[in-house]
């Protein structure tokens, strides 16, 4: 019994140090997102598709799905050119976890101040990212973005 025991828990010591994300990686990730913001309130969306696989899949708030980090790129600046210029794109949280070796799933709590639409002057929401390691770089294969209550 006590083989087993000492069995055990070696093996989930083991698995737990397997999936934890390398402090590489997540400085890596953690810059991606920082250059959504920057993206977002510096560069009105130009350079929003960097980070994204070129046959990456993104669903925004509306429920609308682009495929490709140009679609992508291309309907932020379009919106950044319309109801949400002059919008200001903030951080909020983030969780990150590795879900297998590789592959990342970020949850991130955003908020965007200084809307110019009466009554909506302030939206929040959570980007789910799933991001994968492709040669040695990390790149978003799938994003979902819903809003949440204010």
């Amino acid at each position: 019994m006590k083989k087993y025991l000492s069995f055990s828990l070696f093996f989930i010591l083991s698995c737990t140090a397997l999936f934890a994300l390398d402090i590489n990686d997540q400085k890596e990730i953690d810059k991606i997102i920082e250059h959504f913001t920057h993206a977002w309130n510096d560069c009105k969306g130009k350079g929003f598709g960097d980070y994204y696989a070129q046959d990456a899949d993104f669903v925004n708030i509306f429920g609308t799905a682009f495929t490709g980090k140009e679609e992508i790129e291309t309907r932020h600046v379009k919106i950044l050119e319309t109801f949400l210029k002059g919008s200001i794109f903030e951080v909020v949280k983030t969780k990150v976890r590795e879900v297998k070796p590789e592959v990342v799933i970020a949850q991130v709590y955003w908020k965007v101040t200084n809307i110019q639409k009466p009554g909506a002057e302030t939206m929040k929401g959570i980007f789910t990212h799933t991001f994968v390691k492709n040669n040695n770089i990390w790149e978003i294969a799938a994003s979902q973005n819903t809003l949440t209550s204010p």
